[in-house]
């Protein structure tokens, strides 16, 4: 979805809708989601880029009414000015947005840490991520294009070679075209020479097609015959659909994966413990020879052995008082031995006995594994897998198919020290409830106000007192990095005791009433990576 050449379609496409209108506002209504509102009297339109590593997207949507409570505004510098011009960098995939007042934004669509930055007089003055690291500095500058010499370099892999002549070609492609044009077999001039072909059609010739892979596709079907699952008419349309559909499988599938191979390992793990079990009663086998010895040696207890002898043959009464040959401590007497083969005897019988109940406890196991398995496989959405993973994680755990050392069960909340103070931070709405539940009534409690966001909580042994101004400034910025205000240069911060902190009844998770209150304007900081 963000590879150079559909970004440049995208770029051409949105100077269509976008040129001459007006920037009016924009704000983050889901995490890594960046919405900006832009039209003139006769259109309007939302602008929607997701800066998620994995999901990096940028299309245009129809006008919708922004939901303005409890969400983060940014960039209001720009609000009311008109959008002069819109191209991307030759050779990265930057998309540069023109303002009025020598204002551009600059849209980061590649890396691990996509970004939005604000840009005036060649300076960074605000920043969708990290705007503190980011303000003042110098904006991030375009790769240049690879030169001829390490482009016509031999002994390269086809690969290599394709990324050294074209380094913007995408990644997702270049395995079809390396095995429908054979490449391996071919030297640079006549890889560069085929790569210089599909480029040019993807910028002048392109198809807006989405591959059965769910990868999008630019290059014409006649020139790359991998069988496409969907066409469109341009790429916006084809970037959206991705975005909404596609990608929400490979999200699907990611989740899937889990926990499939761990669910499925523990099945068959039950599984062949269950067969070794099923052998528990050869052990009773052992149980009673082990007494029969017993029995015979005491029957000659007052017989004499060899010294250092391992062994004595006896008279067998269970058979026909045939010679047995039973093997004895040396350093025992023959009375001592026929005891210890009744501790032998007794330890197989209770062995036998605690196998049975593994084998019992396995199956009921083994079952609801089966079971788990049965509803697992139904799933086809992510809300399914959420709602899923929710309502089984604990049963998860129990059946091992969770490490109860894995992220889920390390805390409830997140937990992290300010200089000797511990600080815990809600993860989302139950674990808000959970935190505030189990605080005490004189630890200091905070939370971003005006916007929904986790609770903190300064741990204080039963103190009274508050900590340092510096503790609690440092722990509201955390408590607004964890906010909707993550964004903002500046957030107000609900700073309280626990003990005036209650939760109405009937109150959805997350909800609290706050009888007492101070409020401390600081930065959005992150302390808990």
């Amino acid at each position: 979805m963000n590879n150079y050449f559909v970004l440049y379609h995208l770029t051409i496409f949105l100077k269509k809708y976008c040129l001459d209108s007006t920037y009016q506002f924009s704000i983050s209504p889901f995490k890594d989601v960046w919405t900006a509102y832009v039209g003139s009297d006769d259109q309007k339109f939302k602008l929607l880029l997701s800066t998620h590593p994995s999901e990096t997207a940028l299309f245009l949507e129809g006008h919708k009414p922004a939901k303005k409570s409890n969400v983060t505004s940014f960039f209001d510098q720009i609000s009311g000015k008109t959008i002069l011009d819109m191209n991307i960098s030759d050779h990265d995939r930057f998309i540069h947005i023109y303002l009025e007042d020598d204002f551009k934004l600059l849209l980061q669509l590649f890396g691990n840490k996509p970004n939005i930055y604000l840009i005036q007089k060649n300076k960074i003055i605000e920043s969708f991520k990290n705007p503190d690291q980011n303000r003042g500095k110098n904006p991030p500058i375009p790769r240049q294009p690879t030169t001829v010499n390490k482009i016509m370099k031999e002994g390269l892999s086809a690969k290599k070679t394709i990324l050294k002549f074209e380094p913007k070609f995408p990644r997702h492609l270049i395995p079809s075209v390396i095995e429908h044009f054979t490449l391996e077999e071919k030297n640079s001039t006549e890889i560069s020479a085929i790569v210089g072909e599909l480029s040019e059609a993807m910028i002048k010739n392109p198809e807006f097609r989405i591959l059965e892979d769910g990868n999008l596709c630019l290059i014409p079907e006649s020139l790359l015959p991998v069988r496409s699952k969907m066409n469109f008419e341009d790429v916006n349309s084809a970037v959206r659909h991705l975005y909404f559909n596609t990608s929400h499988e490979r999200r699907l599938t990611s989740k899937i994966q889990q926990i499939k191979p761990s669910l499925e390992k523990r099945i068959q793990a039950l599984e062949s413990l269950i067969d070794q079990l099923k052998e528990a009663d050869k052990g009773l086998e052992r149980a009673e020879k082990y007494e029969q010895y017993g029995h015979i040696l005491m029957a000659n207890a007052h017989e004499s052995t060899e010294p250092d002898s391992e062994s004595i043959t006896l008279p067998n009464y269970y058979d026909d008082n045939k010679p047995v040959h039973i093997p004895i401590k040396p350093k025992l007497n023959i009375a001592e031995n026929a005891q210890n083969y009744y501790e032998k005897s007794a330890k197989a019988i209770r062995s036998v006995e605690e196998s049975k109940r593994r084998l019992k406890d396995s199956k009921s196991d083994l079952s609801k594994l089966y079971t788990l398995q049965e509803s697992f496989s139904k799933i086809e959405k992510i809300y399914e897998f959420s709602d899923w993973h929710k309502d089984h994680i604990s049963e998860l755990h129990d059946l091992g198919v969770i490490n109860k050392s894995s992220k889920e069960y390390s805390s409830p909340y997140r937990k992290l020290r300010i200089d000797n103070y511990e600080v815990w931070v809600g993860k989302n709405a139950k674990s808000n409830d959970r935190l505030t539940s189990d605080a005490h009534k004189e630890d200091v409690w905070m939370h971003a106000r005006g916007v929904s966001g986790s609770h903190l909580v300064i741990r204080m042994n039963n103190n009274k007192e508050m900590p340092p101004k510096n503790i609690l400034l440092k722990a509201a910025s955390v408590a607004a990095y964890h906010s909707k205000a993550r964004g903002s240069d500046l957030a107000p911060v609900i700073i309280t005791k626990r003990k005036y902190i209650s939760k109405p009844k009937g109150s959805p998770p997350g909800s609290v009433r706050v009888e007492r209150e101070q409020v401390e304007m600081v930065h959005p900081l992150n302390l808990t990576k």
